[in-house]
């Protein structure tokens, strides 16, 4: 308290001239028609500057929580979608079975930290196993496809993202001149994070800049038809039989700040029967 009164008493003379020049400004506008409007106006745009900055700091406050409710109505979404394709693809028998009506469910996470300049890029998100997140669940933005899970912790996973030089994902790449689908797969050449590219496509296969990409749902780990990119530019070829794509990444990973892990219900059936092929020796009858 002693050292408010002392630095009171040190400024007395500066107070005391604030003072007396808003009584003058309170006097001048109260016996002046002109600067009473002049300082009404002038105070007014100032309040309501302080008010708007008041509002945007307010907003910018809220905005992560803002964010976190939208991401979480795109999982909603992103489940009654995946619901939906499955009803698509029925062929005759209804399914009866709720757990194959339902196989995909979706966890919001927040990314917690990223790389995409590397030749094998990764994220990091704030969801572990105490969520139900394990390794080998697929990742989706609400823009497009992300990755894989591949580390998990009780409360963080580890996501190699296709931005990974050694890893390959299966697409199927929808031809406007054809109306039909053409099994594909992109592979990251470690070069720009938001672009990859479309492999393993004959120079046969009639590919348009602007045709769409998009997840087979061929694996365990991604429903069908989640985007991917669009052919961006088809550079010549003069020795090789196959073209050379460059495909627009519908994911901007530089501004990735939520993704959903993909919960399919039945992946872990998948993939053991999957692996036990393997071990198949398929015999013939002589």
């Amino acid at each position: 308290m002693q050292a408010i009164f002392n630095f009171l008493y040190r400024f007395r003379a500066t107070f005391l001239f604030c003072i007396l020049q808003i009584v003058c400004l309170l006097l001048i506008a109260r016996f002046n028609n002109y600067q009473r409007a002049f300082i009404f106006n002038t105070s007014s745009f100032y309040v309501g500057k302080l008010n708007q900055w008041s509002n945007e700091a307010s907003d910018y406050m809220h905005l992560r929580e803002v964010n976190q409710k939208l991401a979480e109505e795109n999982a909603r979404l992103n489940e009654q979608l995946s619901k939906e394709r499955q009803q698509k693809y029925k062929y005759v028998e209804p399914i009866n079975n709720t757990s194959i009506a339902s196989k995909y469910r979706f966890e919001t996470a927040k990314v917690v930290n990223k790389t995409t300049r590397k030749l094998r890029n990764f994220i990091t998100i704030e969801k572990g196993t105490e969520n139900g997140i394990e390794k080998d669940m697929g990742v989706i933005s609400a823009s497009g496809i992300v990755g894989r899970v591949i580390e998990v912790s009780p409360h963080y996973a580890v996501v190699s993202t296709i931005l990974h030089n050694q890893s390959s994902t299966p697409v199927h790449v929808k031809l406007k001149n054809l109306g039909d689908n053409y099994l594909s797969h992109i592979q990251w050449d470690g070069k720009d994070p938001n672009y990859t590219k479309l492999k393993d496509i004959p120079l046969s296969i009639p590919v348009s800049v602007g045709d769409t990409i998009r997840t087979t749902g061929y694996n365990a780990f991604f429903p069908a038809d989640i985007m991917v990119g669009v052919v961006a530019r088809i550079n010549p070829q003069k020795t090789s039989t196959f073209h050379d794509i460059d495909v627009r990444l519908s994911t901007n990973f530089n501004t990735l700040g939520y993704v959903y892990v993909v919960k399919n219900k039945l992946q872990q059936e998948q993939l053991e029967i999957e692996k036990d092929t393997t071990k198949v020796k398929i015999t013939t009858r002589k």
